[in-house]
């Protein structure tokens, strides 16, 4: 077999191939490797924060209430010699007798409401049909006589503060507040034959200061109790009194009277409210 050797020319040459991939290998490397250090970073990314459903309480609302009631009616009698009812106790003119009505409060209210941040700022009317009453005997002729106190009707128109606390909402409020109130003096058979009476009823305005608690059931509907306290101020009449057959009676002696009215609520709402989604708090 014959052998044949690679001449010096050649060995040269492929040396040179060799030298030149080589070269060429370490270029392709060394570009790859600035093009990856030219690549951005991968930009950091924040997770993003955890969101909490809270309620909105902004919004038009109505609704209904009941419970109840009960008033303090201080009648004060100022009448002189010569008056039908003269005498206080122990049978002097004029004395204070004080009579409690109590019953059912039962009525409905329409507001809206402006929530910011937690505060929630409203406005709210109210109307109730009341039905407290009481008759007692009068400290004035307590052999003969009756006494007695009905607050008829009410209304009240306030502005409210409460803090949220999501579903939950305390609150204050405080305002106007309207009562129609019936005072009733009465002489009836067999003590006296005519049924003497003094009837005086008048619609008194005063102030209310109040709080409650709502809750959110859902959205829209609104569970709450509220507490109020009513004060009507005093208020002087006079009036002349008539028999059951609507006769005047003692025309030349009128009866005089001072009234003071104070009224406390306990009752149970319930109220829907128009719109006011739930929001993202962050």
């Amino acid at each position: 077999m014959v052998h044949h050797r690679k001449s010096a020319t050649e060995s040269v040459e492929d040396f040179e191939m060799k030298k030149m991939l080589l070269a060429a290998a370490s270029l392709i490397s060394l570009a790859s490797c600035a093009d990856a250090a030219d690549l951005a970073a991968r930009p950091y990314t924040k997770a993003p924060a955890m969101i909490a459903a809270v309620h909105d309480w902004s919004g038009f609302y109505v609704g209904a209430s009941a419970g109840y009631g009960w008033a303090d009616v201080d009648h004060y009698s100022l009448n002189t010699a010569g008056s039908f009812w003269t005498n206080g106790p122990a049978g002097a003119f004029g004395g204070l007798q004080s009579v409690h009505p109590s019953g059912a409060v039962y009525g409905g209210q329409v507001g809206y409401n402006w929530q910011s941040a937690n505060w929630v700022f409203g406005i709210e009317a109210a109307g109730f049909g009341t039905d407290l009453r009481r008759t007692d005997i009068s400290i004035f002729a307590p052999a003969t006589d009756l006494l007695s106190a009905r607050i008829e009707g009410l209304f009240t128109a306030t502005g409210r503060i409460g803090y949220a606390i999501d579903r939950w909402l305390p609150y204050i409020k405080g305002g106007y507040a309207g009562a129609q109130v019936r005072t009733i003096n009465r002489e009836p058979p067999p003590a006296f034959a005519l049924d003497v009476s003094l009837d005086h009823g008048e619609w008194r305005s005063g102030f209310l200061v109040g709080g409650g608690l709502e809750y959110a059931i859902t959205n829209n509907w609104i569970a709450g109790v509220e507490y109020n306290y009513m004060d009507f101020g005093s208020s002087t009449w006079s009036q002349l009194n008539r028999t059951a057959a609507g006769a005047v009676f003692n025309a030349a002696a009128p009866e005089n009277y001072r009234d003071h009215v104070t009224m406390q609520t306990v009752t149970a709402r319930l109220s829907y409210k128009f719109g006011g989604p739930i929001v993202a708090k962050y």
